[in-house]
């Protein structure tokens, strides 16, 4: 097989999780993340399988409009070599961090929801990088470790009702 046959075989892997429950989608995810890191030769998919595989599923807050959205892109999606893998990160962000689609910051860049595993503090990072701490400011002075911020963090921070 040719490379480009094994974007294409990835991609329709995607679309295939993308069409099923929660958990298998989550288990899918590891595998295509796994496949694609070896591919593309790199290890910046490293944070999300990371975090896929040390969280329990029903802690990862997957919307129903993330899904939606992710299949649309892949079902238009042409694959290439120089933008699969910054596709599938996008895809990682949009689907496995919490979003609400009118939730900008100043400059119209949607927010996703992290946490400081440190602190366990939620906060919310825009596309362009913009952050507004949500529970309250991290300590800049200590060694952040970043992750995804859970259902249970999401609690009493953000409305939840539309989690898938």
């Amino acid at each position: 097989m040719n490379f480009n046959t094994h974007l294409e075989k990835n991609k329709l892997a995607i679309i295939n999780a993308l069409s099923s429950e929660k958990s298998i989608l989550i288990s899918e995810f590891i595998i295509i993340l796994k496949n694609s890191a070896s591919l593309l030769k790199t290890d910046s998919f490293s944070f999300w399988i990371d975090e896929l595989q040390n969280i329990d599923h029903s802690e990862i807050p997957i919307t129903k409009h993330a899904v939606v959205d992710a299949q649309k892109s892949w079902n238009e999606y042409d694959s290439s070599r120089t933008t699969f893998g910054n596709t599938l990160l996008d895809t990682c962000e949009k689907l496995f961090t919490y979003w609400q689609q009118d939730d900008l910051c100043s400059t119209q860049g949607q927010f996703y929801y992290y946490k400081d595993k440190s602190t366990n503090l939620v906060f919310k990072e825009s596309v362009f990088g913009y952050i507004e701490y949500v529970d309250r400011a991290i300590d800049i002075c200590a060694e952040p470790r970043f992750g995804i911020a859970l259902v249970s963090d999401l609690h009493g921070v953000v409305i939840v009702g539309d989690l898938y």
